[in-house]
C-alpha cells in the first residue's frame, strides 16, 4: 500500500548559520526539523497569520538539495490540502489499478503526487519571506527553565516559549504487544524507448513479483506516456536492499515496458508499528510527524494525516483553545488502531497472507469506500462488509495473537468457563458441578500448583542443602495443617492475613509499581473479601464445615452474612476507585474476574481469580525473574507438583470423614491451599523483594 513519506532533518550540522543569533537568542516558536510534519505546520500557522510579529527559528541540520522521496495522498479536488499545496502538486491521477484488476475511476477522489524537493523549497520560500531564523545545527538537549525552554545545540544556546519537535521517535521501549515492521522501498524513475504508460492512471499494488517470505509489490506512478516511477516495496521484518531490488525491477520493467533508461532513483524506509508514542512530557513542546503517531501503522501513509493535524493545531491556537500545548491535535479512533494492529500481526507472523488480503480488499470493495476506510472516515456498518470480504482465518489468528499479546487470554478462558457452566447448569444441573471440578483440576495442574512448585528455585542455595530446605518446607505445612485441626479460627485469621498480603503484592508486581506492606495488604484483602462477601452463604458454610467459626458467629448467620456483603461492596468500590485514580488496566482485569464470578458458585469464582489472575501473573513473574521458558519451569517443578498432589491425597485420607459434603470438599481444598501457600508466600515475598 503506497506510503506518504515524511522527512526529518538528519541533524548532522554543516556549520552554516543563516542568521546572526548574537542579538536574538529568545524565540516565541522554535521548529526542530523542516520535513513534512513541521513544514505543514508552518504553512498552516502562516496561512492564519499566527506567526505574524513572532520570533521564529527553524533548526535544521542541512539543506535539502535533491528529490529523494515523494509525498502522495488521495483527496477530493476541492479539499483544503489540495488548495493549500496546488502550486507544488506535480501530477494527479484519475484512475487506479491494483494488481490485475481493471482500472477504476477515482476522478471524484484523485491521487496526488508531490516531490519532496518541491515541498521543501516551497516551505523554505515561505520561511525566508517571513524572515525566520534558519539554524544549521543539531539539537542536543532541551530543558525547561521557568516559562521557557532552553534548547542546546552543538554550537549555541537559545530559548523558546513553544517548540514543535519533529525529531525521529525513539522506539526502544517496544514490548511484547508491540509489532514493528519496515515498509522499505527502492524505486527508479525511468524513461522508456516506446510509449507504454497511461499518464492519468497509476498502479498501486502489483503483486507480480516473488514474495520471498515477505509482502512485496510493484508501485508505478506514470509522469508521461514514456516516463514513470517504478518502485519495489516490501512489508517485512527486514529492509529491502538495492542489490536485491535492482534485478527484480529490471526484470519487471523489461517484461512489461521494454527497454528503458534510469533517470534517478529513490529509496527509504517507513516504520510500521502499533507502538503509540506518548505526548511530550514538557507542556510547551508539541511532537509532530512520526512522533505524533501520524504515520498510519498498516499502510505507511502520513502526509495527509500530518496536514489534518497541522490544520487542527492551527485552528486550536487561532481560537485560543484551553488544551495544553503538548496535547494539541487530532486523536485516533481506537477501533482503527485495533484494525491496524491486526494487519500488522498478520504481516509479521504470516507475511504470505499479505498478497491475498490486499488483492481481495481492492477486488471486492469500491475504491471510494477503501479510501474512506484508510482515512478512518467510515462507519462501523461500512467496515463490517469490508472485513467480511477478506479471508477469515488470518484475522482470527491475528485476534488470538492480539489477545495473547495483551495478556488477556486468561480473561477469555474465564469467560468461556462461565458460559459453559451457565449453559450446562441450564440443561443438566447435575453435570455443572462436575464441570467446575474439571475446570479447577485442570487449572490447578496447569498453573495453580506448578507456580508454587518452583519455590526451591527462589532461594540461592547449594544442591546439598536442598533436602533441609524441603524438610523445613514440609514442617511448616505440617504444623499449619495441625493448627487447622486444633486452632481452626486462629488458622483462618492467619490465612486471611498472609493471603491478603500475597495476593496484593503479586498484583502490585504485575502493575510494576512500588508498594508498601500496607498497600499490598489492603489490595489483597479487598480482592479476598470481594470473593468471600459476594458468596457470603457459601463462604459461611465452608468455614463452618472445617469448624473455623466460633459458636457465637455460627448462631449469628444473618449478621455475619450482612457484614461480609457490606465488606464486599466496600472492597469493590475501593478497587474501582483505585483503578480510576491510577488508570492502570490491571485493576480492570481484577474487577472483571470478580464480577464474572458473582453469579457463579464460590469454587468457580475463586478458581477464576486464583487460576486466571493470580497464578498466571505469578507464572509470568517467575519466567522473567528466573529467565526460563515455561517448559523448563514445568520440568523443574514437576517433582514438587506431584508432591503437592500427594499432600492433597494425604489430607483426604486423614480427614475423609469431614469432607462428605460439598461444603466439606470445598473446605478440604481450602485447607490444602492454605497449607501449601504459607511457605510459598514467604518465598515469593523474598523473590519480589530481591527483584526490586
Amino acid at each position: 500500500m503506497r506510503k506518504s513519506l515524511f522527512f526529518i532533518g538528519s541533524f548532522m550540522p554543516n556549520h552554516v548559520n543563516h542568521t546572526n543569533l548574537e542579538e536574538v537568542t529568545s524565540f516565541d516558536y522554535v521548529f526542530i526539523g523542516l520535513g513534512a510534519g513541521n513544514g505543514l505546520m508552518l504553512l498552516s500557522l502562516l496561512k492564519r497569520g499566527l506567526l505574524n510579529n513572532k520570533k521564529v527559528a527553524i533548526i535544521e541540520a542541512s539543506a535539502q538539495t535533491k528529490n529523494d522521496k515523494t509525498y502522495c495522498f488521495w483527496s477530493e479536488a476541492d479539499a483544503t490540502i489540495v488548495n493549500d499545496l496546488s502550486p507544488i502538486i506535480s501530477h494527479h491521477y484519475q484512475s487506479i489499478q491494483v494488481n490485475q484488476t481493471p482500472l477504476q475511476n477515482i476522478a471524484n477522489h484523485p491521487y496526488y503526487y508531490i516531490r519532496s524537493i518541491d515541498f521543501y523549497n516551497h516551505t523554505l520560500e515561505k520561511v525566508t519571506a517571513a524572515q525566520f531564523a534558519i539554524i544549521r545545527d543539531a539539537v542536543t538537549t532541551i530543558t525547561p527553565e521557568h516559562a521557557q525552554y532552553v534548547v542546546e545545540t552543538t554550537q549555541q544556546t537559545l530559548r523558546a516559549a513553544f517548540i514543535f519537535d519533529s525529531r525521529p521517535p525513539n522506539i526502544n521501549a517496544l514490548q511484547a504487544q508491540h509489532i514493528h515492521l519496515h515498509q522499505s522501498f527502492y524505486g527508479v524513475h525511468i524513461r522508456c524507448a516506446q510509449p507504454c504508460f497511461n499518464p492519468h492512471a497509476f498502479n498501486m499494488m502489483n503483486f507480480q513479483v516473488e514474495q520471498n517470505g515477505y509482502t512485496q509489490f510493484i508501485y508505478v506512478l506514470p509522469f508521461s506516456s514514456t516516463e514513470a516511477l517504478v518502485e519495489l516495496t516490501r512489508f517485512g521484518k527486514d529492509k529491502i536492499e538495492q542489490h536485491y531490488a535492482n534485478p527484480v525491477l529490471n526484470q519487471f520493467i523489461l517484461e512489461h515496458y521494454g527497454l528503458y533508461t534510469v533517470l534517478e532513483n529513490e529509496s527509504g524506509c517507513i516504520p510500521m508499528t502499533n507502538y503509540r508514542h506518548s505526548q511530550n512530557p514538557m507542556q510547551g513542546i508539541l511532537n509532530t510527524g512520526a512522533s505524533a503517531n501520524l504515520i498510519k501503522p498498516s499502510t505507511g501513509y502520513g502526509f495527509k494525516r500530518m496536514h489534518i493535524f497541522a490544520e487542527t493545531v492551527a485552528e486550536q491556537l487561532h481560537h485560543k483553545s484551553n488544551i495544553p500545548f503538548n496535547q494539541l491535535g487530532a486523536k485516533t479512533k481506537p477501533r482503527f488502531s485495533f484494525y491496524d494492529t491486526l494487519l500488522l500481526i498478520i504481516l509479521f507472523y504470516w507475511p504470505h497472507f499479505g498478497k491475498p488480503i490486499f488483492s481481495t480488499l481492492f477486488k471486492r470493495n469500491r475504491i471510494q469506500t477503501i479510501f474512506a476506510f484508510l482515512d478512518e472516515q467510515t462507519k462501523l456498518k461500512q467496515e463490517v462488509p469490508i472485513f467480511a470480504s477478506l479471508p477469515l482465518m488470518p484475522f482470527l489468528k491475528a485476534v488470538f495473537v492480539y489477545i495473547k499479546n495483551k495478556q488477556a487470554l486468561q480473561y477469555v478462558f474465564a469467560t468461556l468457563a462461565c458460559l459453559l457452566y451457565a449453559i450446562t447448569h441450564y440443561f443438566e444441573p447435575q453435570w455443572a458441578n462436575l464441570l467446575i471440578y474439571a475446570f479447577l483440576t485442570l487449572g490447578f495442574l496447569w498453573v495453580g500448583i506448578p507456580h508454587g512448585a518452583l519455590d526451591h528455585m527462589l532461594v540461592k542455595q547449594p544442591k546439598s542443602s536442598l533436602l533441609p530446605f524441603i524438610l523445613k518446607y514440609l514442617a511448616i505445612m505440617g504444623i499449619y495443617f495441625l493448627c487447622w485441626h486444633y486452632f481452626s479460627f486462629v488458622s483462618l485469621i492467619i490465612f486471611v492475613l498472609f493471603s491478603s498480603f500475597h495476593f496484593g503484592e503479586s498484583e502490585l508486581e504485575e502493575m510494576q509499581g512500588r508498594s508498601s506492606y500496607l498497600e499490598a495488604s489492603v489490595l489483597g484483602f479487598c480482592i479476598l473479601m470481594a470473593l468471600i462477601g459476594s458468596h457470603a452463604d457459601e463462604s459461611i458454610q465452608v468455614v463452618s464445615a472445617i469448624k473455623a467459626l466460633p459458636f457465637s458467629l455460627q448462631t449469628s448467620h444473618n449478621t455475619l452474612k450482612g457484614v461480609l456483603q457490606t465488606t464486599a461492596i466496600i472492597s469493590f468500590l475501593y478497587l474501582i476507585l483505585k483503578g480510576i485514580r491510577t488508570q492502570n488496566q490491571a485493576y480492570a482485569g481484577i474487577i472483571f474476574l470478580l464480577l464474572l464470578g458473582i453469579k457463579m458458585p464460590l469454587m468457580l469464582a475463586f478458581g477464576l481469580y486464583f487460576i486466571c489472575q493470580h497464578s498466571i501473573n505469578a507464572w509470568r513473574h517467575l519466567q522473567t525473574g528466573l529467565q526460563l521458558k515455561s517448559r523448563d519451569l514445568y520440568w523443574k517443578g514437576l517433582p514438587y507438583t506431584l508432591g503437592a498432589v500427594g499432600f492433597l491425597a494425604f489430607c483426604f485420607v486423614v480427614d475423609i470423614s469431614r469432607y462428605i459434603s460439598v461444603s466439606g470438599l470445598m473446605g478440604l481444598v481450602f485447607v490444602f491451599l492454605a497449607c501449601i501457600s504459607l511457605p510459598h508466600f514467604i518465598l515469593m515475598h523474598l523473590f519480589y523483594k530481591a527483584g526490586k
